[in-house]
């Protein structure tokens, strides 16, 4: 008997991926964003967040 879904290639971390690049290392998956560190960097302050500190 096989599971239900054995026709998925990618379980876990490898099925998430950055919505900006591609990239599935260092995702923020915080309100949902699934951005990588480095995009959400770049694409923070447009989106809503403000950067506090130096």
């Amino acid at each position: 008997m096989t599971p239900l879904h054995s026709d998925e290639k990618f379980k876990g971390k490898g099925k998430r991926v950055c919505r900006n690049c591609g990239n599935s290392r260092a995702l923020i998956r915080k309100y949902r964003l699934l951005v990588c560190r480095r995009c959400f960097r770049e694409m923070a302050e447009s989106i809503g967040f403000r950067k506090y500190g130096g």
